[in-house]
């Protein structure tokens, strides 16, 4: 992973950006994995990834609601 766990961002905002990234570069459809399997993912605890998430719907990227999880604010465009 990307995140510098001892660098002088904060773990979150590492996290949100390396999440943006790969929402933007279309690794997910329309749900993103649960918390704790970001958590997992990245090393870091539920609630750095629950402030990255925070983060990113402030940037109007994702929308989370509880007890359903985070999902894209804008799904693609389905091209059929």
């Amino acid at each position: 992973m990307l995140i510098d766990l001892d660098g002088p961002e904060p773990l979150w905002r590492q996290v949100a950006d390396h999440l943006a990234g790969r929402i933007a570069a279309g690794e997910w459809v329309r749900r993103l994995p649960s918390v704790r399997t970001l958590a997992d993912e990245y090393g870091v605890s539920h609630t750095t990834v629950s402030d990255a998430l925070r983060e990113l719907s402030q940037r109007g990227l994702v929308v989370t609601t509880r007890g359903r999880g985070t999902f894209l604010a804008k799904p693609p465009a389905d091209n059929t």
